[in-house]
Order: structure tokens, then C-alpha cells, then sequence
């Protein structure tokens, strides 16, 4: 067999292998939120939680990277604005609980996230998200000095188990009182009469 025949078959045979790429090579983000980043801060496994479609909670983690200068992170949904204050070589878990016993629960137990120290948790709720369960929501990330960015975030329900603590809870609507007067009270009727005093 010719030395052109052989090199030949031996491509023939690893062909595939020069035209697809290996599996191991794409890295995949397995997660149910999305990632983000905009200068020294980072966005992790962002996603909504919502019941009922307006009132959303937002879930995630807000890395920065930054070594000396806390940073006053904005996420904006719609015209709604909440901040978030991220010390310096800092990560924030939003809405994750601090009852590590309850069911359900999902606080991060690591004490570091891309080399930064964890940052006390805070909760970060929109009232009016229009969040409907399975779409996805455009979240606008943004901090002074930096160019903002959006991603489209994903909505789920607290359906599902690990979430199932974290869905905002409705406002109550304030309900009115009476003030009618009881009937047991002392108003005047208007039927007294006036009675002579003899003297």
C-alpha cells in the first residue's frame, strides 16, 4: 500500500474529528438564570420569581471585582429602579435566605464567588414587573462610571422546589372601618323634653 493511499484512509477515519469541535471544549452554563457583566461588576444566575405575574423577586448574585471602590449597582425593570450598594472585593446574594434550616432554602454556603468575600444578603422585589411565568424579562444593569448592559432574564414560579420560598408576597389591600356610631353608645335621640322644676 502506497504511503498516499494510507494517509488517505487515516484522514478518511479522523475526519470527524478535524470537522466537529469536542464536546469537552463548549463550555455550557448550567443554571437556571443568566450571566452578565458590565466593568467591575459581575451578574450571576439571574432570574424572577413570580406568582402572579406582577410582583417579581429577583434572584442572583452581584460580584465586585473591584479592589478598593464599593459599587452602588441599578437594576431596572421597566421604569422601575432598585439599587443595590456591593462593597469592594464583595459578592450580594439577592433574596437568598438566611434560615440555612428552612425548607426550601437557598443560601449560598461558599464564602467565595470569583475570589470575593460574601456581602450580607439583601431582597430586592418589583411591584410592577409584568413577569408572566416563562417568559423572559429585560433587566437593565447599570453603575456609575460604566456602561450598562441588559440581559433577558428568565420568570419562574415558586412551583418549583427550591424556589418555592422565594415568590414576593401580594400587598395586602387596607380594608375600611365603620365609623357608624354602636348602638350601645350615649348619643342624644333628641326626644328628651324639657321638665318644669318646681321651686
Amino acid at each position: 500500500m502506497s504511503v498516499a493511499v494510507a494517509a488517505t484512509i487515516a484522514l478518511g477515519a479522523t475526519g470527524c474529528e478535524f470537522m466537529s469541535p469536542a464536546q469537552t471544549t463548549e463550555i455550557k452554563q448550567i443554571t437556571d438564570g443568566v450571566d452578565v457583566s458590565t466593568g467591575k461588576i459581575a451578574v450571576r444566575n439571574a432570574l424572577l420569581i413570580s406568582d402572579d405575574g406582577e410582583q417579581a423577586r429577583f434572584i442572583g448574585t452581584l460580584v465586585n471585582t473591584a479592589e478598593k471602590d464599593d459599587i452602588t449597582v441599578s437594576i431596572e425593570i421597566g421604569g422601575d429602579t432598585q439599587t443595590v450598594e456591593v462593597p469592594a472585593n464583595t459578592h450580594v446574594d439577592l433574596a437568598m435566605t438566611t434560615d440555612t434550616t428552612a425548607e426550601g432554602a437557598t443560601e449560598d454556603t461558599g464564602s467565595t464567588t470569583q475570589g470575593t468575600e460574601a456581602g450580607e444578603s439583601t431582597d430586592v422585589v418589583f411591584d410592577n414587573a409584568d413577569a408572566a411565568a416563562g417568559s423572559l424579562v429585560k433587566v437593565y444593569f447599570s453603575y456609575s462610571g460604566a456602561e450598562g448592559v441588559s440581559a433577558n432574564v428568565p420568570v419562574l414560579t415558586s412551583a418549583q422546589e427550591e424556589y418555592q420560598t422565594l415568590a414576593p408576597t401580594p400587598t395586602p389591600t387596607p380594608t375600611s372601618t365603620s365609623t357608624a356610631p354602636s348602638e350601645s353608645g350615649s348619643e342624644p335621640t333628641g326626644d328628651a323634653t324639657d321638665t318644669p322644676i318646681n321651686p
